[in-house]
């Protein structure tokens, strides 16, 4: 499409994928914290994608830790199972959830936007990142917390079956 004086104007696609509704933990997890979870679907988009490589995947930066491609293909699993998990805290005004995921050497941490307006009804990833080491709930809920600039005092924690 030409724009003004032949410059092309440039337009993102938003691209979304629905991984699938939330696990019974999630839903009864959420009811503990006051939060209704039905009708909601796990979904990840290109903004996802963009800003976790951008923000997390420079190996020059990250060495081990840094997000490749691949990695995205454990957010199903981390949603469906993790290790330990914030389910409605507040983090700039939004309702997120948090998700850690420990495999040998490498816990995943995956943040999700909950989304209840009328044009959108998700569980949207927002970002993912690893850690190249397993991290205890406490440095979990440490990071979840950003030092005080997340609000989890009506969230609900999940403490995975495997610890």
């Amino acid at each position: 499409m030409e724009g003004i004086a032949g410059y092309k104007r440039i337009v993102n696609q938003f691209n979304k994928t629905v991984i699938g509704e939330p696990a019974q933990w999630l839903i009864e997890t959420a009811a503990d914290a006051g939060l209704d979870y039905s009708g909601l679907f796990h979904e990840t988009t290109n903004e996802l994608t963009g800003h976790s490589m951008k923000r997390h995947g420079d190996r020059n930066v990250h060495g081990a830790a840094t997000i490749t491609g691949t990695d995205f293909s454990s957010i199903p699993e981390i949603v469906k199972a993790p290790d330990y998990a914030v389910i409605g805290a507040i983090r700039k005004k939004t309702l997120i959830n948090a998700y850690a995921k420990i495999y040998i050497n490498i816990t995943y941490l995956y943040f999700e936007d909950v989304l209840k307006s009328r044009k959108n009804k998700a569980l949207r990833g927002k970002t993912l990142y690893k850690v190249t080491r397993p991290l205890s709930l406490k440095e979990f809920l440490n990071n979840v917390s950003r030092n005080g600039k997340t609000d989890m005092s009506k969230a609900a924690v999940f403490i995975g079956a495997a610890n």
